[in-house]
């Protein structure tokens, strides 16, 4: 008795499995290139720039800039991390969360929460101003 292999139906879902490599998602190809976030009392500054992360303080004894380690979209923002032997610094972002910093009378589009290995956790506002002076 001969065996029959139907393989016509099949056909079209091997042509699927040998198409192009699915596109990455927004989530895979966004990046946070450019972000400014502040805080006050004590007063400390986060500026991410390509894969920099430089954080600074009023204190100035504990500056330091890292490459970007990970960078994660979120459901509510972005979590940008960075570490080294000396230092690391994960960087927070709740978008959409409106931000009085308390001092400036300035509104910013962003909350924003670091914790950072020497001075412990800290909270901000960051991204567009919405109203009030530019920053110097």
């Amino acid at each position: 008795m001969k065996k029959t292999i139907y393989i016509l139906p099949i056909l079209p879902l091997l042509f699927m499995a040998c198409g192009e490599a699915p596109e990455k998602t927004a989530a895979e190809e966004e990046q946070l290139t450019e972000y400014k976030a502040y805080g006050t009392e004590p007063g400390w500054s986060v500026e991410i720039k390509d894969d920099i992360i430089a954080y600074s303080s009023m204190e100035a004894t504990n500056d330091f800039s890292l490459p970007v380690q990970r960078s994660k979209k979120t459901a509510t923002g972005w979590e940008i991390k960075g570490f080294s032997d000396q230092h690391n610094i994960t960087v927070t972002i709740t978008s959409g969360e409106k931000c009085d910093d308390g001092m400036s009378d300035r509104e910013y589009a962003d909350t924003v929460k670091i914790s950072v290995s020497e001075a412990g956790h800290r909270e901000g506002c960051g991204g567009d101003i919405l109203s009030g002076p530019e920053p110097t």
